[in-house]
């Protein structure tokens, strides 16, 4: 039985399922999106856009798959990391169920491993592959599958744990970021987990378990006492009480608020757990809730690199190469496929320093240059998809691109600046000018979408 704060948001006349709340869920479920694909989802309600968040897609994986493999080797160079990096931008970019993606970026964060000591973008882009495959559904499968994976056993030097010298690095990190988190374990617990992950190395790209180096002994842990090996475990750090709380916050914090309150969070716990830990059932009670839609979630966020750069090129339908934008992302703070070290990235306000926030003004202001015309090729903004070329009201653009890329929550004292900045010249307003001149009005609408994506409430998701 859901508590206060994730009882169901039944949408009605007071209170309906409108432009902002569906935007609202499509930039945390996703990366945003076109004003005509809000107002999809305000026709077609809640419960079906919530329904098509989770649709499996497999033909749509089938064809990124195909086409990673045609251009692999032959078109493009898949063992540099940032053509991998690309790869993954592009399928932000296009996919038609960006929660995948947008889970699989949760995840990636969470159980951070970086190509800069694993070495090999074939193991990294696998696994993210697993969070892709096995994000949404049981932690317990998705941890063990993580236990497993050769780029998480390079990168935490699993092949160095035997029995004759037992490597803690991922016990300590199963435990302390991964499952339960500091304060829920000791000394002692991190070094008999240790023990039962001895010989959990890799062949190549597969795991592979090595009995010789394994230690079959008993060990005491968690209070328990057994000839435990790995998925002992992680059964019982599944059943640890701290684990769902742990879990359950940092899905809060990415997906609804920053800083959930504690009751709040005692009620996602409790959600998590009831759910069995299955985050796709957690994910779709939290999308469902009063909480999720309330002021408290609402533009709470501070967007990350790849949510800002990807939701703006969904949001305008940019065409942009995706090499492009990984020399846009990483110099605001996120390199996809090497994390900083193993916590991930601190996010929110971490994200926004002098610098980080320079790179995100140059990219919104590159925004308006993107005018490749009649070059079916180069990088293109169409502008006239948010703003008729024949549009000549200064009042009624700046409406059109308020409610396209705010959903209307602009102060009326903006929406006058932004007026006026579409009549401004060289030498004044020129209102004549913006009236009778095609070339000045479509160059200052281009350019007053990128001064609105350059502002704070931009950046706030």
């Amino acid at each position: 039985m859901a508590g206060k704060f994730f009882e169901p948001y039944i949408p009605d006349a007071a209170d309906p399922f409108d432009a902002r709340k569906a935007a609202h869920l499509l930039r945390r479920a996703g990366f945003g999106a076109p004003p005509a694909e809000i107002a999809a989802a305000v026709t077609k309600g809640l419960d079906e856009t919530i329904d098509d968040l989770f649709a499996a897609a497999e033909d749509e994986e089938q064809e990124f798959e195909r086409t990673f493999n045609q251009i692999g080797g032959r078109f493009v160079n898949a063992g540099d990391t940032g053509v991998c990096q690309a790869w993954w931008i592009y399928r932000m970019m296009t996919t038609r169920v960006p929660l995948r993606e947008k889970l699989a970026l949760f995840w990636h964060g969470h159980f951070a491993t970086g190509i800069q000591k694993v070495g090999d973008t074939q193991l990294m882009l696998q696994q993210i592959d697993t969070f892709r495959k096995l994000g949404f559904g049981s932690l317990r499968e998705l941890v063990l599958a993580v236990a497993r994976d050769p780029a998480m056993i390079v990168w935490l030097d699993g092949e160095s744990n035997v029995k004759e010298h037992p490597n803690e690095n991922f016990a300590r990190e199963l435990m302390e970021l991964f499952t339960c988190g500091i304060g829920s374990y000791t000394e002692h617990d991190v070094h008999e987990a240790a023990r039962a992950f001895t010989g959990w190395h890799r062949s190549g790209s597969q795991f592979a378990f090595v009995p010789d180096v394994h230690d079959t002994g008993t060990k005491t842990l968690l209070g328990r006492r057994g000839k435990f090996g790995g998925e002992d475990v992680i059964d019982l750090l599944m059943e640890h009480p701290a684990t769902a709380k742990f879990l359950a916050r940092k899905l809060l914090r990415f997906f609804a608020a920053p800083d959930p309150a504690a009751d709040v969070l005692a009620e996602a716990a409790e959600l998590y757990d009831r759910t069995q830990l299955n985050t796709r059932l957690f994910l779709r009670e939290l999308f469902h809730s009063r909480y999720f839609f309330s002021e408290a979630c609402r533009r709470s966020r501070i967007a990350s690199p790849a949510e800002f750069v990807i939701g703006i090129a969904r949001t305008l339908n940019l065409r942009q190469p995706a090499l492009d934008l990984v020399g846009q992302i990483n110099p605001m703070g996120q390199e996809l496929l090497a994390p900083p070290n193993v916590k991930g990235w601190d996010g929110e306000e971490k994200w926004i320093n002098s610098t980080t926030l320079a790179a995100r003004m140059t990219y919104a202001r590159s925004i308006p240059d993107m005018n490749a015309s009649d070059n079916r090729f180069n990088p293109h903004f169409p502008a006239e998809e948010l703003v008729a070329a024949d549009n000549k009201s200064p009042a009624d653009i700046v409406e059109k691109l308020v409610q396209a890329l705010f959903q209307g929550e602009v102060s009326n004292e903006n929406r006058l600046e932004f007026e006026k900045f579409l009549l401004a010249g060289d030498e004044g307003p020129q209102p004549e000018s913006f009236r009778d001149d095609d070339g000045f009005r479509a160059m200052k609408v281009r350019q007053l979408v990128g001064v609105m994506i350059a502002l704070p409430e931009f950046q706030a998701y």
